[in-house]
């Protein structure tokens, strides 16, 4: 975990700004169950209970686990699983709008505009992820909860909008 902080400070300015994009493959291994845990949830409140859950472990069972930089190394660790996912979880959304928007345009091409509605909602989305998470961010001012803080909106936004994907697609199918 000494590296951890070498990893956390080169991140300071961007959690804010660009969101988190860290070097997390040595706690990849707490990670690896989150793509599992979204699956096996039944609806969009059971897998509510993922989110965290691995950065916890994550601080647990690392040395410096429970430190401003190991938490928030943890806790970038999760978000990047996230991330993985949302971008899967998009992939899929885009598909079935696109398919419900062919299937639309054969009798009401008018109202065949799913597909860019979804294009339209996930850009304006990441803008707002990052100014949010900027400001959960900036609240705390010098003091290091500030990575912390950006750490933890990202994930849980991302994580949000994951689940959120998820479970739209499937009402679409």
């Amino acid at each position: 975990m000494k590296l951890a902080l070498a990893l956390v400070l080169g991140f300071l300015g961007t959690v804010a700004r660009a969101g988190p994009q860290p070097q997390v493959s040595g706690l990849a291994h707490y990670m690896e169950g989150v793509p599992a845990c979204l699956e096996a949830a039944a609806d969009a409140q059971a897998a509510q209970a993922c989110i965290g859950r691995f950065a916890a472990a994550c601080m647990t069972a690392e040395e410096d686990g429970q430190t401003t930089a190991g938490m928030t190394l943890c806790t970038l660790a999760e978000h990047a699983a996230w991330d993985a996912l949302l971008n899967r979880e998009y992939r899929k959304a885009m598909a079935a709008a696109q398919a419900a928007d062919a299937a639309e345009a054969e009798y009401a091409p008018e109202f065949a505009v799913m597909a860019d509605a979804l294009r339209a909602a996930q850009r304006a989305w990441i803008p707002f992820r990052d100014a949010e998470c900027g400001f959960a961010h900036a609240q705390w001012g010098v003091g290091t909860m500030r990575q912390i803080a950006g750490a933890s909106c990202h994930l849980d936004m991302t994580a949000q909008r994951t689940i959120h994907l998820k479970f739209l697609w499937t009402h679409m199918q």
